[in-house]
């Protein structure tokens, strides 16, 4: 049987998010993740997170302004204080939630050794903050057809940062919605760099729809990525065709 959390950044977008945590929980999900929940009071998600006894894969640090084309900022040269503020608005708010995970976005900025040596920095800051918290860090290769100008966008990249942050507590965020879109060949690079993965999300491709269609045969991957060696909860992060309700029987083969 394998475990699937509801990103309620996505799913059930009809409701609050408060209550689409209600609705995870009864149709059957393990956990819940959120991407941008600030609007709530933290101390609100987590009574009904304790009502319903699900725990939280993760939250991301804030895009900035995203009307001005922002989509994270650690990576970003000129935005540093900013960054660091989002680091630590995530990390307290990750903390009452009691989230396991911090995705760390990196942003739109070119592939400059400034911008890698900023988003290391930055990272190394996340990293000194929640030492002995609890709470891990995930780094997210994005596809750059949905996310242009994104600075990380492939495994190999992450893998190279985790490295010189060098932190147990940075991993990678293995989409493999994002990875076959900018790479491919997902579960080779999935085996290569296990040790690295810090939590799987999966979507179909194309169209990020539920994940029962599509380039990706989600039927062999969720097995064979058990077997491979991850045993965690996987994240349901995709836009429903209609509905959230409407779309969930492609959980049912892996109940």
């Amino acid at each position: 049987m394998h475990k699937f959390s509801a990103n309620l950044g996505l799913l059930w977008t009809e409701f609050s998010q408060i209550d689409a945590i209600y609705k995870a929980k009864e149709s059957g999900f393990d956990a819940v993740e959120f991407q941008f929940p600030y609007q709530y009071e933290a101390k609100e998600i987590k009574k009904a997170l304790d009502e319903v006894q699900l725990p939280v894969m993760g939250i991301n640090t804030v895009k900035g302004n995203v009307e001005k084309g922002d989509n994270g900022l650690l990576a970003v040269p000129s935005r540093v204080s900013e960054a660091k503020e989002a680091i630590l608005q995530a990390f307290e708010y990750a903390k009452i939630i009691k989230a396991k995970n911090i995705h760390a976005m990196a942003g739109v900025t070119d592939l400059s050794t400034k911008s890698l040596v900023t988003f290391i920095d930055n990272l190394k800051f996340a990293k000194e903050l929640i030492d002995n918290s609890g709470i891990n860090l995930v780094i997210e290769p994005l596809n750059l057809r949905d996310n242009p100008g994104y600075f990380l966008t492939k495994v190999e990249q992450a893998k190279e940062i985790c490295e010189l942050v060098g932190a147990s507590t940075l991993k990678i965020m293995f989409d493999f919605y994002h990875v076959q879109i900018n790479q491919g060949n997902v579960l080779q690079r999935f085996k290569d760099h296990l040790s690295y993965v810090g939590h799987v999300q999966i979507a179909s491709v194309q169209g990020r729809a539920e994940p029962d269609k599509g380039e990706l045969d989600f039927s062999y991957i969720i097995p064979e990525i058990s077997n491979i060696g991850y045993k965690d909860i996987i994240g349901a992060e995709y836009k429903p065709k209609t509905t959230t309700d409407a779309g969930l029987g492609w959980m049912k083969q892996f109940k």
